[in-house]
């Protein structure tokens, strides 16, 4: 039987994490005292002796422990861009750390040219740790006869590289990976939709992971200059979950959102039926049952 592939959320939290480094916020105070973490988005996805590493964090450590030890051989990393979180744990590749060779890594040109304009980085180019594949928007790749990524192109903040989804289709189930994008009114009109619902149809995803940093426009006084689509608005524009709806799971969440917060108030944050992703949670690729 070809390998059934199966993706593992290993991190769900914005780029600086929660506890958020010099923070003392409710949220973040919260976490400390509990001795709770959350990490930067990642998933990673098992096919076979094939572990394939949606963004590096520097919990990498911690993360790899929601995968069982006879799947921890990374063989891939797909990176959606270049912004710290997604990025920051490549070094432990190298021999200071890891010391592996021949990883396959798979990015867009600018970002492989933000790799190799990075010295640290592209001395590990040199040395053989990463082999450098670059894709290309909004084309397949075909990984077996199981499992297929598509890189799909997003609006977002392009400084140090442009940014991608992942569209990742198993034998049965097609999950989207989605951390970062700009507004919705900018997304839509980039991919040449009308509706979120309309473009999630037809990409033919079945699962979603889908930007949720902030729950409102007014979370931190600069938030213009890092726009997301706040989950309040994604939820106004989906409306309410129905019964017959695909599976929608909201992930990268910063430290100042309050649907973290484990007070009171967060208990009036209504998601419609839509969902929170979970760090460990596993979503299968086949409807065949793998041990």
């Amino acid at each position: 039987m070809p390998p059934q592939p199966k993706a593992t959320i290993l991190g769900i939290a914005q780029d600086g994490g929660v506890p958020q480094p010099g923070c003392n916020c409710a949220t973040c105070a919260y976490y400390a005292e509990e001795k709770q973490q959350l990490s930067p988005t990642s998933i990673a996805v098992v096919n076979g002796d094939e572990l394939h590493l949606f963004d590096v964090t520097r919990d990498l450590a911690r993360q790899l422990l929601f995968i069982p030890i006879e799947s921890k051989r990374i063989t891939d990393v797909w990176l959606t861009h270049g912004h710290l979180g997604h990025i920051d744990g490549l070094g432990l590749f190298g021999k200071e750390a890891m010391g592996l060779v021949g990883i396959r890594l798979h990015v867009s040109e600018t970002m492989l040219k933000l790799i190799q304009n990075t010295p640290r980085w592209n001395l590990m180019l040199e040395q053989g740790v990463f082999l450098p594949i670059p894709f290309n928007s909004d084309v397949t790749v075909k990984i077996s006869s199981n499992l297929s990524i598509k890189p799909v192109s997003v609006p977002h903040r392009d400084e140090f590289s442009d940014t991608h989804a992942f569209l990742i289709k198993g034998p049965d189930r097609t999950l989207l990976h989605l951390p970062d994008h700009d507004r919705w009114k900018t997304t839509l009109a980039h991919v040449g939709m009308r509706s979120i619902r309309d473009w999630f149809r037809q990409l033919q995803a079945d699962v979603v992971l889908l930007d949720g940093t902030f729950w409102s426009d007014e979370e931190i006084s600069r938030q213009s200059n890092v726009p997301h689509p706040p989950i309040s608005e994604t939820i106004s524009l989906l409306g309410p979950r129905k019964s017959e709806d695909i599976d929608i799971r909201f992930i990268h969440f910063n430290h100042t959102n309050p649907i973290l917060y484990k007070g009171n108030d967060a208990g009036d944050l209504d998601l419609k039926g839509w969902a929170l992703a979970s760090e460990g949670e596993v979503i299968e690729l086949s409807m065949v049952a793998t041990e």
